[in-house]
């Protein structure tokens, strides 16, 4: 009998788990009743799930208690339905997506009736994201397109590829089109605030309105407009934020690591012309502070340490640095963003008027580098007559784009500074004796240019000078205005 019972309730737990499983099956149909192939069916609340075969018919088990399935395919609305032995689903079109307006080179139209290669970015996805530039926002959102910036500074326009590098000596840059008629100017101009629509025409039809303009490709922009016969809109917006390094820099040498690691290399280059060990290492510790060929120029330790590292390549004893200073933090600064909007829209049962003013101040992360500007729109349609209609849109931008210095050199390149000066070379004059800062007659203090430096920034200091070698460029006001005159064939 002990070995009966508890086969007994084994087949029993068989028998309970056996009955835990509800298998049903079912097809899947379109609107015109043809099988949809591979459409997705789960249970809602589990993993469990399969797809359609050529037929549109599925058979699957949901576990007790679960009681609706899931159906989805790409480009259908998805349903929801009970789970019953033999089901019956069909799917509609998701005719959201294929009746969506889309701006071309000749016109509008639906994306159901598109043939071209066009990818299309509402504004909706782009008025939220920082930045001054609307062609930064379309990065990773129109496929096809290849964004990479020049440089990392901000407001500068960056390089832009249609399917690819189009030419190796010529340019690859798509034209611009702004409201129907191309545009010449930055793009950090235009704000995203104002932007109804981008589109990015890809294909050879791009060219059956702008001709070999068009040769790399075309980005269209459609700003924004009024609504007939609705009520003045009033709309604010504003963001602020910070910006700093989006990767954290090598951590840097010691003062105390870099003077012994620099007395380990003038040792060994003693060495090898011809010195005996103990005599370089004597005459290692005797140049490695001073301004001697080898010698880093400067002894951040004080007068009272000649020698601060001993000849057995170690820091004396009770020797530690006066002052750390941090190339990295006297070239950044705080930076912030700050982007303010305000814009009012209608119309009456003829005419619609879209205006709006604009202040955008992004800060760069290196001191001397930044971008602000100042933008105002104005769009305004009517209708003179049911065949007639007539648009103005007037814009206006100032600009003001800072960037430091930026090149492969030592002594341009900021970024490079930052990191390359070691913490020993102080950024202001330092007394040798206590460390303290040498202040001028007006109590500010000195900025050390490093005479005694070795290298290239010698006689240099990144945070003062880069006052005057900042690049600056303004961009007055220059208006533009777009006349549009349309004719509707009645």
């Amino acid at each position: 009998m002990r070995k009966v019972i508890p086969l007994g309730i084994g087949l029993a737990l068989c028998s309970t788990l056996a009955m835990a499983q509800t298998p049903f099956k079912g097809k899947v149909l379109d609107e015109n009743g043809e099988p949809v192939i591979g459409a997705s069916i789960l249970v809602v609340g589990t993993n469990r799930g399969t797809i359609t075969d050529v037929d549109g018919s599925f058979t699957l088990t949901a576990p007790e208690g679960s009681g609706q399935i899931k159906v989805s395919y790409v480009g259908m609305v998805s349903q929801t339905v009970g789970i019953k032995p033999n089901l019956k689903i069909t799917l509609k079109s998701d005719s959201q997506n294929l009746d969506e307006v889309v701006v071309i080179a000749y016109g509008t139209t639906s994306s159901k009736n598109l043939t071209g290669a066009v990818s299309s970015v509402r504004g909706e996805a782009i008025k939220n994201l920082p930045g001054p530039s609307v062609d930064e926002m379309l990065q990773g959102r129109a496929s096809g397109v290849m964004i990479s910036s020049p440089s990392g500074s901000v407001g500068v326009s960056p390089v832009i590829n249609i399917r690819g590098v189009s030419s190796i000596s010529n340019s690859t840059t798509p034209l611009y089109v702004v409201d129907g008629v191309p545009y010449d100017g930055k793009l950090s101009s235009i704000s995203s605030q104002d932007i109804a629509s981008v589109t990015v025409l890809k294909d050879a039809a791009a060219a059956s309105l702008y001709g070999s303009r068009a040769a790399n490709g075309v980005i269209m922009i459609t700003t924004k407009q009024g609504q007939n016969g609705s009520a003045p809109t009033i709309q604010l917006s504003a963001k602020y934020g910070f910006s700093s390094r989006a990767v954290r820099d090598y951590d840097q040498l010691s003062t105390d690591d870099y003077f012994m690691l620099q007395w380990e290399a003038l040792r060994n280059s003693y060495i090898d012309n011809g010195s005996d060990p103990v005599a370089a290492a004597q005459k290692a510790s005797y140049i490695v502070a001073t301004t001697q060929t080898g010698g880093l120029g400067i002894n951040p330790y004080g007068t009272n340490y000649p020698q601060p590292v001993g000849t057995d390549g170690k820091i004396v004893a009770g020797a530690t640095p006066l002052w750390n200073d941090s190339w990295e933090d006297a070239l950044s600064q705080n930076a912030h963003y700050a982007d303010l909007n305000a814009s009012v829209s209608g119309g009456s049962e003829k005419t619609k008027y879209y205006f709006s003013l604009g202040y955008l101040d992004d800060q760069g992360a290196y001191i001397c580098s930044g971008f602000k500007r100042y933008n105002l729109r104005s769009n305004i349609t009517t209708d003179l007559r049911k065949w007639l209609q007539i648009g103005l849109n007037v814009s206006a931008t100032h600009s003001i784009q800072n960037y430091p210095k930026q090149n492969d050199t030592a002594i341009g390149n900021i970024v490079l500074a930052a990191r390359d000066i070691p913490s020993f070379y102080p950024v202001y004059e330092r007394d040798m004796t206590t460390g303290e800062y040498i202040l001028d007659e007006n109590g500010n203090r000195v900025y050390d240019y490093g005479t005694y430096r070795k290298g290239s920034y010698k006689g240099y200091n990144f945070a003062q000078s880069m006052l005057y070698d900042k690049k600056e460029y303004k961009r007055y006001p220059n208006p533009s205005i777009i006349l549009k005159i349309q004719f509707f064939i009645l």
